[in-house]
């Protein structure tokens, strides 16, 4: 539903990946198991920042909620015209 600021998406996009790691099934085998568990990597998508979040216009704290709970951050930046 539209809203009147910007990056009004309250909740973020999950995405979430399996790495790929040759080395498991050999492990698996050395170890005599049949389950192999690899490595997951989750990635949130969250709004963006406005001027004045720090007063709780946009999304403000809602967004300090979202990205307090991230081990790392990664920055997309859009390079094309």
């Amino acid at each position: 539903m539209p809203s009147n600021y910007p990056f009004c998406t309250i909740e973020p996009n999950v995405g979430i990946i399996e790495v790929p790691d040759e080395r498991l099934p050999v492990l698996a085998k050395i170890v005599n198991t049949t389950k192999i568990v690899p490595a997951a990597i989750e990635f949130y998508d969250i709004a963006g920042l406005v001027r004045g979040a720090s007063k709780g216009e946009g999304l403000g704290n809602k967004f300090l909620s979202h990205i307090r709970e991230v081990e790392a951050i990664i920055h997309v930046v859009r390079l094309f015209e």
